[in-house]
């Protein structure tokens, strides 16, 4: 298949995503560089686990909102489906009820399928 050309607007994520990721990386290389001297001083047991502690309780509220917030959606989407799914039915059995082959009937079929 031949090249595609990369276009601007398919940099716009990596770009936006290199303006978060450079800054973060370079602080962590300074944070391990300046540790790297008094790694004596920050390995207490206590820090440790109080470090520990916060990061997987961060971890956990994060994880359970964003599960909690996906549930919902999950459930407003199979609601809005299954609405879909009811006027559907709805509106293909009015227009089976109401179409009749009866002559005496044709003049108000002709009516409701101009409706339609």
């Amino acid at each position: 298949p031949p090249l595609v050309p990369i276009r601007a607007r398919h940099l716009q994520p990596v770009v936006r995503s290199l303006r978060w990721a450079i800054p973060c990386a370079g602080m962590s290389a300074l944070y391990h560089v300046g540790l790297g001297r008094h790694m004596d001083l920050v390995s207490t047991p206590a820090l440790e686990t109080t470090g520990w502690a916060l990061f997987t309780s961060m971890l956990g509220f994060m994880l359970a909102f964003r599960a909690q917030l996906a549930y919902a959606r999950y459930w407003e989407g199979i609601t809005l489906v299954e609405r879909a799914c009811g006027e559907w039915l709805n509106g293909f059995s009015n227009l089976i009820a109401f179409c009749s082959s009866a002559p005496e009937k044709q003049e108000m079929v002709e009516e409701f399928q101009y409706v339609l």
